[in-house]
């Protein structure tokens, strides 16, 4: 028995069978509510505005699972935590290099300072020494043509002369004479061991 607040309360009907198996049960849509037409104006307006809120918040749902798709994606695109530890971990590595390759440019910058300050010395003294040894040839030379030859040029570079200057040749003379008279000593040395 339907409830008579139902909406298909008096519509429904029944047809006997030979037997209870064969009852059957329809619905006279004349005795349906506004006439069998479907539901009432105030039902339907109500419905049809249920259905296109609906439809709009399935658009805005759509397009928010749209953005968040894309996002999603962009986020897949990106390098992952472990491979930025790496990234990180490389990058130190480089750095730590760098460092110690800026210890050694600090340290040869340093040392090219102080070579560049030898070098000027070496080259300051070099040119005095130049100057010197100018002014002492030319004052043997002065010597040599005022002495008529008792005191030469030649032989005072040698170092046989009677001025001693310092001079290449002296320099090598007398280098050669000292490992001369060294090789007898230290073969004489080795013949008493």
């Amino acid at each position: 028995e339907l409830d008579s607040g139902d909406s298909y309360a008096g519509s429904l009907r029944l047809k006997e069978g030979r037997n209870l198996n064969n009852n059957l049960y329809y619905v006279d849509h004349a005795k349906l509510a506004n006439g069998g037409n479907g539901l009432l104006p105030e039902a339907r307006n109500e419905l049809l505005s249920n259905m296109q809120g609906s439809k709009a918040e399935l658009e805005q749902l759509s397009l928010t699972l749209k953005k968040i798709a894309a996002e999603a994606a962009r986020l897949e695109s990106e390098p992952k935590n472990e491979e930025l530890m790496l990234e990180v971990i490389d990058l130190e590595k480089k750095m730590e290099e760098m460092k110690d390759s800026l210890e050694e440019a600090r340290v040869y910058a340093s040392n090219a300072k102080r070579a560049q300050q030898v070098k000027k010395g070496i080259d300051s003294m070099g040119s005095i020494w130049r100057k010197r040894k100018r002014q002492c040839i030319e004052f043997i030379s002065m010597m040599d043509e005022a002495t008529e030859g008792t005191i030469s040029l030649k032989k005072c570079l040698k170092g046989d002369g009677p001025i001693d200057i310092d001079s290449d040749e002296a320099a090598i003379t007398g280098a050669t004479a000292f490992a001369k008279r060294k090789r007898p000593r230290t073969s004489l040395a080795g013949k008493k061991g």
